[in-house]
């Protein structure tokens, strides 16, 4: 059976999906039918505001039990996120950047089309500091990193990471 939902067009189900923020399109819209997921993954690919973790009202705990999953088990939405925001407003979000750019259980990147990543006052790791180094050599278009002064208060570790990379590019 047809719903009246179906019987519009794409360009105006664009329209109103264009309506709702990204994290609020996978909740409500993922998974309805074939058509709607093509729709919503086409947004993904054409949209320059891709995925906004720092977005207010959005939580740790909805990303990474919710939303994280839902993306990482299908190719097809994975494959269309070209562009991740993550802002260390939220003290976790370190934590996902990590997390996010892990291999899957399949062994393959959760996003193979991400292009362009930015990251605001995140704290220098190890861990990160080699997640954006592959990302950079393999990946990335675009990376802005923006730091915030406590971010340059890095450990020892971090220090010596740094400079035999910056030797090894040498």
């Amino acid at each position: 059976m047809i719903s009246k939902l179906e019987k519009f067009p794409n360009e105006i189900l664009l329209n109103i999906f264009s309506y709702l923020s990204w994290d609020d399109m996978l909740i409500s819209l993922w998974s309805l039918n074939e058509r709607i997921n093509s729709l919503v993954c086409s947004i993904f690919s054409i949209s320059k505001n891709g995925i906004i973790v720092n977005k207010p009202g959005l939580s740790y705990r909805t990303f990474s039990s919710i939303l994280l999953p839902l993306i990482c088990n299908s190719l097809s939405l994975s494959s269309s996120i070209k562009y991740i925001h993550f802002g260390g407003i939220n003290s976790s979000s370190c934590d996902l950047i990590n997390i996010c750019f892990f291999y899957n259980i399949n062994k393959q990147r959760i996003f193979p089309n991400l292009r362009s990543l930015y990251i605001t006052e995140c704290s220098l790791s190890q861990t990160l500091i080699q997640t954006l180094s592959m990302l950079i050599q393999h990946q990335l278009n675009h990376l802005t990193l923006i730091l915030d002064k406590d971010a340059f208060n890095l450990s020892e570790d971090s220090q010596k990471h740094l400079r035999i990379s910056n030797k090894s590019n040498q």
